[in-house]
């Protein structure tokens, strides 16, 4: 009797030990000594500095920090007296020069021709008047030679005015006029930067000026935070970079939803490595453990967030240590 009893209580605890045994081979790391690798990182999105291109000072300040705004929409418009001073020059240039230009192109107007036909005409008179008393010797050479000076001058003013400018005068007016032009475009260009504008669509998430302040070129205005194609960055130390695979889907669970899984797509792997901040116990001898920056796309995300926003990436199964 005590045998048989002795019996059974040695089959119930090799059955206890079995199901434990089983339990166990479900419940923790597999058979082979793998578990899952998750990496705890922090939620991105694409941000852009505001920065001025010109100093001057805030004239309006038209949106607020949180406030959505889109492509092409005016943020800040900055006052610039001496930039307007300086269109008002390049404009009168252009128009000096262009006016040059036409003269040159449109040659003399008729009035002057006849001006300059009429002088010519009595100079031509007066010196055959002139060269015939010098042949009968009744005036001087030095008289001659005054008379045909003249003549000459003015035979060259009739030949200038009638047949207009020389096409290397048309041609160096016509480079003063592009070349005014070319200021004057730049200046504007200037006034163009004066106002403010997003270059993409987002959030306003730093505003940095008020309306009157003074502001230097190249000092930032504001920052815009997009919402498209959030992303999530983590450090994968050198030993487990095998799990890594530009391309591969990975699941991705975001601390503002623990009870979803969201899916994402590794898309880079930084070239630059860094010292981890977990130092290796095992199978590498006493050096430091480098780790690698590793950029996950979300894909199809449609739940509200925020940059900086916990997310813990799962790369799969991995060596239990």
């Amino acid at each position: 009797m005590n045998f048989a009893l002795k019996n059974k209580n040695i089959m119930i605890i090799i059955a206890v030990v079995i199901i434990l045994c089983i339990a166990f081979a479900f419940a923790g790391p597999n058979a082979s000594g793998k578990e899952e690798l998750v990496i705890q990182g922090n939620l991105k999105t694409q941000e852009i500095d505001i920065n001025s291109k010109i100093p001057g000072v805030v004239d309006q300040v038209l949106v607020t920090e949180g406030q959505a705004v889109k492509k092409g929409d005016t943020l800040i418009v900055i006052s610039s007296e001496s930039i307007e001073a300086k269109k008002q020059q390049a404009e009168a240039a252009t128009a000096a020069a262009q006016a040059q230009y036409n003269k040159a192109l449109n040659g003399a107007r008729s009035q002057e021709v006849a001006q300059a036909k009429a002088a010519y005409d009595l100079a031509e008179k007066t010196y055959n008047r002139i060269k015939s008393l010098y042949e009968q010797e009744a005036v001087s050479a030095n008289t001659y030679d005054q008379v045909y000076a003249q003549y000459t001058a003015a035979k060259e003013v009739y030949d200038m005015a009638s047949s207009g400018a020389r096409a290397e005068d048309k041609a160096a007016a016509e480079a003063l006029v592009a070349q005014a032009k070319a200021a004057t475009a730049e200046v504007q260009s200037y006034l163009d930067d004066a106002t403010i504008k997003a270059s993409m669509d987002g959030t306003v998430t730093a505003l940095n000026v008020n309306e009157g302040e003074l502001v230097s070129s190249g000092m930032p205005l504001a920052t815009l935070t997009s919402k498209e194609k959030p992303y999530v960055e983590i450090n994968v130390k050198e030993t487990d970079l095998g799990k890594v695979q530009t391309g591969a889907e990975v699941d991705v669970t975001i601390a503002a939803y623990p009870n979803e899984v969201f899916k994402g797509k590794i898309t880079n792997v930084s070239q630059k490595p860094d010292f981890a901040t977990k130092r290796a116990t095992n199978n590498n001898g006493d050096f430091d453990i480098l780790s690698y920056g590793v950029k996950i796309e979300l894909l199809q995300l449609d739940k509200e967030v925020y940059p900086g926003m916990t997310a813990m990436v799962n790369l799969g199964m991995t060596d239990g240590e």
